[in-house]
């Protein structure tokens, strides 16, 4: 199995080789072990390497001079991070590929899901070449089953994220995967590329397609039914969720085409209550399209996947901005945001890997022993 230091030795040393001492391999390494035991800044990043100990620079390949802050914070921000993301993508499918499917689970579930979704770097003001300021905009993909991040593109703004939808997902196997989106992805191209590449697409819609919106939202409903409902309560409130779903084939309005290859249009209603006294009631609905079918999929499976997408929200982005509290950070030179992003999706994807279901408990837990880094991205 692919292990983390071969995966990072593949990233190129950015530095002209004259007068180099710390190998990138090893700058590498240490910025992963620091950002998994907390550290948010080079500053961190720096302190971890002086406070590390003999034994584990030894095992990260550091020699007998630590390298500077400076030294740490110069590389990472010139490290090419298209091969530092495809680095970390080929490490965590390898870890990925070794995990056994639970005993008893149907075959329809053991779909691989991924669940597309942006996130801007509000700290990171980064300059750029016409000496104007942007906010780093990074568009990540997750494993929804297991909580792994798979890898990130980086685009101006999140008015770009769209054209990285395609740039993102060319890196990986598609055949029978299902991709999540949320609406700013619902069109007809990325749905003709995932047909292409033998994938499905489960999004939802909304006022960005006003006709398919429309054409949805008239489908008779009532006359439908609900597939499926639940009740939920906890973190003080009280919830239901009903799922409809219909198929599209025959068309059941006989306005042809509703959007390319899809099989079934979805309508999932969520009602929620404070259960603090007077609490009212808050109803939500949600409309999404998919290109399984009824055979594929059925409807509580496809309410599941998509509170799965949504889930991107809780299991990553809130990670990434209240642990690491991502958003003030002020790491915004070069390559240097996209790089401390990287290393914190590969923090949580081997926490969550290893079953820890408090990312925070866990950073304090690693940050006790600069040894249980090593121990959790298996460096010997």
């Amino acid at each position: 199995m692919l292990s983390l230091v071969e995966a990072l030795s593949q990233v190129p040393d950015p530095r002209k080789a004259r007068g180099v001492r710390h190998d990138v391999l090893a700058v590498l390494l240490l910025g992963a072990c620091a950002v998994l035991s907390g550290a948010r800044s080079f500053v961190a990043v720096a302190e971890y390497a002086h406070d590390a100990g003999r034994a584990v620079l030894a095992a990260l390949g550091v020699g007998a001079v630590v390298p500077h802050e400076s030294t740490l914070r110069r590389v990472l921000q010139q490290v090419d991070p298209s091969a530092l993301e495809a680095a970390l993508r080929s490490w965590v499918l390898a870890q990925l590929r070794t995990r056994a499917v639970p005993v008893g689970t149907p075959r329809r579930e053991q779909r691989r899901v991924l669940a597309l979704d942006g996130k801007t770097l509000r700290g990171a003001h980064v300059r750029a070449l016409d000496a104007g300021v942007y906010l780093p905009h990074l568009v990540s993909v997750l494993d929804q089953h297991s909580g792994a991040v798979l890898g990130q593109v980086g685009v101006s703004d999140k008015g770009s994220e769209v054209t990285a939808f395609t740039t993102l997902l060319d890196e990986f196997d598609l055949a029978g995967v299902l991709v999540t989106a949320d609406a700013l992805h619902t069109h007809r191209g990325h749905a003709e590329y995932l047909h292409a590449r033998g994938g499905h697409y489960l999004m939802t819609i909304k006022a960005n397609q006003p006709r398919l919106l429309a054409r949805v939202r008239a489908l008779p409903w009532t006359d439908i039914g609900v597939a499926a409902r639940e009740r939920a309560r906890g973190h003080g409130r009280v919830e239901t969720r009903t799922v409809s779903a219909v198929s599209l084939h025959p068309c059941p309005d006989r306005g042809g085409e509703f959007f390319p290859h899809a099989a079934q249009a979805i309508k999932l209603v969520r009602r929620r209550r404070p259960l603090r006294p007077g609490g009212r009631w808050k109803t939500v609905t949600v409309y999404a399209i998919t290109s399984l079918t009824g055979f594929d999929a059925d409807p509580g499976l496809l309410a599941r996947w998509i509170r799965g997408h949504w889930g991107i929200e809780n299991r990553l982005h809130w990670v990434r901005d209240v642990t690491y509290d991502e958003d003030r950070s002020a790491v915004r030179t070069g390559s240097g945001p996209q790089v401390m992003a990287a290393f914190r999706n590969l923090a949580i994807t081997a926490l969550r890997l290893s079953g820890a279901t408090n990312i925070a408990a866990a950073l304090r837990h690693h940050a006790r022993d600069t040894l249980r880094p090593l121990a959790t991205y298996k460096i010997t």
